[in-house]
């Protein structure tokens, strides 16, 4: 069973992708805020990550940008979640996933990104 970590401060999309997720038979966590969501990464090592850019606390930017820089942490895949514009530089080679999303669009990048050779 795949892990992901979600990582969104707006609960109500915390509380829709578990839920989603869940039934489609993922092992989901989830974090508020970047500096949770690497607290988490480093306990548990989820197999993929949906992250959100704006956040309070450390935003996904930063979260992203830490995660690029450990060695042990880039090869995780991080999809990035935003209802604004992101440059390509800010997505530091993740996926992108435009906010308000498909649930078809969620599902086929999810299992797209964890089948892809790491």
């Amino acid at each position: 069973m795949s892990k992901l970590l979600i990582v969104d401060d707006e609960v109500a999309i915390l509380e829709a992708l578990t839920d989603i997720l869940s039934v489609e038979g993922y092992d989901v966590a989830t974090a508020a805020n970047g500096a949770e969501g690497l607290e988490h990464v480093h306990k548990a090592r989820p197999d993929l990550i949906l992250l959100d850019l704006m956040m309070p606390v450390m935003d996904g930017q930063e979260m992203l940008r830490r995660l690029k820089e450990d060695p042990d942490l880039r090869a995780i895949p991080v999809v990035v979640m935003s209802a604004g514009r992101v440059s390509k530089s800010e997505l530091q080679g993740s996926r992108f996933l435009a906010k308000p999303f498909e649930l078809d669009d969620l599902l086929d990048t999810v299992s797209a990104e964890l089948n892809k050779p790491h």
